[in-house]
């Protein structure tokens, strides 16, 4: 006896959606989806082999309890120093008050130590702000890229490119950001192109800022004669700065980065364009809690040399 094709139609509908929340870090959605599957599968007389699938789905919500378990220690774990809060308003934020703003500074100063998880949720939160939304979409993207969850990027724009209330320059501008970057990791995903009915509508809604920067390479001296190069993904842009993390093993880069110092030909590789630019070290700092405890993040100040 076979399954019938529209059981099996909607079974596979619904674990398409357990793997979306999944990707999108909503274990505790993804867990509900697969009590409401497994309900299904139970109340279906026309599935033959029931205790295989139900198998199957008890492993995948035993990994789903597992991923949330580590999500919310990880979570609740997340403690900055006063002095790390300060950094970080000092580089980033407006320090002015107000609920979108204080929203986006908090996004900001754990995605500047790395901390995704609580970041991811935070930024979330602003994508309903008009001020913030196009800053909050990319730094989703890059939470995504940090993280190595290249599908859950992919996934989120689509989600962002069915939405209409996202505007078609602002969401095309976060598309050219995610296709670029998909590309320099080797992710092979066309994304596709919002509709913008006029090209005036993309002058006055989006802000000709500077360009989006996915990576940094520096040289450097790491001996009398010698020179090395470091490639550091950039983890967070606000305009001309932007934030690296340098892994612990990268001790003698570590070594020549001294804050207040310029390094010249810094090659940041952005969207459209790669170009060579003399950067100020603005801040260094070591990061002390879960995943990226022991490695350094840095701010940089990408300078006009003309």
């Amino acid at each position: 006896m076979t399954v019938p094709a529209k059981i099996r139609q909607e079974i596979q509908k619904r674990l398409q959606e357990i793997e979306a929340y999944r990707a999108h870090s909503l274990y505790k959605e993804a867990r509900v989806r697969c009590q409401e599957l497994a309900a299904f599968i139970k109340k279906s007389p026309d599935i033959p082999n029931k205790e295989k699938l139900m198998g199957q789905l008890v492993n995948k919500v035993k990994k789903i309890d597992a991923e949330l378990k580590t999500f919310d220690d990880f979570s609740s774990n997340v403690e900055m120093s006063s002095r790390e809060q300060t950094v970080v308003k000092k580089l980033f934020t407006s320090g002015k008050k107000g609920g979108a703003k204080t929203a986006f500074e908090t996004a900001t100063a754990l995605l500047v130590f790395g901390q995704w998880a609580p970041a991811l949720e935070a930024l979330r939160e602003l994508l309903g702000d008009d001020t913030h939304r196009v800053e909050a979409a990319k730094s989703i993207m890059r939470c995504h890229l940090g993280a190595r969850q290249y599908q859950a990027a992919v996934n989120d724009y689509l989600a962002w490119f069915k939405d209409d209330s996202f505007p078609g320059p602002a969401l095309d501008s976060v598309r050219a950001f995610l296709q670029a970057a998909l590309e320099k990791k080797g992710f092979k995903q066309k994304l596709p192109v919002p509709i913008i009915m006029e090209e005036s509508q993309a002058l006055e809604e989006m802000d000709t800022g500077p360009e989006d920067f996915l990576s940094i390479v520096i040289t450097y001296e790491a001996g009398r004669r010698e020179k090395k190069e470091v490639v550091l993904d950039v983890n967070f842009q606000s305009r001309v700065r932007i934030n690296c993390i340098v892994p612990r093993t990268e001790g003698v880069l570590l070594d020549f980065l001294k804050p207040g110092i310029v390094i010249p030909n810094v090659q940041p590789n952005g969207v459209d364009m790669i170009t060579f630019s003399s950067v100020r070290l603005k801040e260094v700092s070591q990061i002390r809690v879960e995943r990226y405890a022991g490695d350094t993040t840095i701010t940089l100040q990408v300078l006009d040399d003309d």
